[in-house]
């Protein structure tokens, strides 16, 4: 039975954030991407994955314990759906990996400001099960504007070479591209990326707008940029609160809405002309202060 333990080199009484943190450092150590021909590493970065599904698993890590410890027998059977690294084996999985996608990131697994996107599938490191998994696993991020109203992104790293995509307009987010390539066909899952001021949230866009207290008040009309970047009136009620958060139906992604959020700006650094005003009417209105 393998020492996963020593492979990840952590005590056997590591903490979960321990052993994450080992294989984090490892998996950049012997990556495939900066160890091309080197099937030491390959072989090693297997070993440090296998540990991880192993030990970043609570029912998995009791098992393996109880088995070290002479209470029953423990035989890794192979990357679950269920696992830490679920999402980069099994695109059915319904758990992502953030942390493994993070440390892809790393390694150019993602776009860039120029609109190039960097992929690795790892097609020989795992085996022909593995390779036939990882056609299905590949994500490809896309800049929101991309997505929204189409565009081209430059992606390296394919079998066969460098690509340009036609990413089609209001892509949804998981949505899958079928891409050709010389060794076969590729499928990649599209991640939208957040761009300022907007954040994706599924289907949906959330972006917040910061608007003055006559404005929150008395009600406004703002002039502000959709995530297609095209211009729009967006009616602020009046009495709006702080926090309110209006939708928008249709102006996300596929499926999904815009969602503003108010933020309501108090004024600071007020003249003492300027708060004899707010003083007036407070007193107005029976606000206590």
């Amino acid at each position: 039975m393998n020492d996963y333990y020593k492979i990840l080199e952590v005590p056997q009484t590591a903490s979960k954030e321990e052993i994450k943190k080992a294989f984090k450092r490892l998996a950049k150590k012997y990556h495939p991407d900066i160890n091309k021909g080197k099937k030491d590493a390959e072989t090693r970065f297997k070993e440090v994955s296998e540990a991880y599904e192993v030990l970043g698993r609570e029912d998995a890590r009791r098992k393996y314990d109880a088995a070290r410890a002479g209470r029953g027998s423990f035989n890794f059977e192979g990357f679950s759906k269920d696992g830490p690294l679920g999402d980069f084996f099994h695109t059915s999985s319904g758990g992502a990996s953030d942390m493994f996608s993070e440390i892809l990131k790393n390694f150019n697994f993602g776009s860039s400001r120029d609109g190039s996107t960097g992929f690795s599938g790892f097609d020989s490191l795992f085996g022909s099960h593995s390779k036939r998994e990882s056609q299905h696993a590949a994500t490809l991020k896309v800049p929101l504007l991309t997505a929204m109203a189409g565009g081209k992104v430059q992606v390296s790293g394919l079998p066969g070479g460098s690509q340009t995509l036609d990413i089609p307009s209001g892509s949804a987010n998981g949505s899958v591209m079928h891409v050709k390539t010389s060794s076969g066909d590729f499928k990649l899952k599209l991640e939208i990326e957040d761009e300022h001021p907007f954040k994706v949230k599924g289907n949906n866009i959330e972006t917040t707008i910061r608007v003055n207290v006559a404005q929150a008040v008395l009600g406004s009309k703002i002039k502000l940029k959709d995530p297609r970047n095209q211009d729009f009136i967006l009616t602020i009620p009046a009495g709006s609160q702080n926090g309110d958060t209006l939708r928008l139906r249709g102006l996300g992604l596929p499926g999904g809405d815009l969602l503003v959020k108010i933020e309501i700006a108090i004024p600071q650094n007020l003249s003492e002309e300027e708060k004899i005003y707010f003083s007036e009417l407070a007193t107005k209105m029976n606000w206590r202060y």
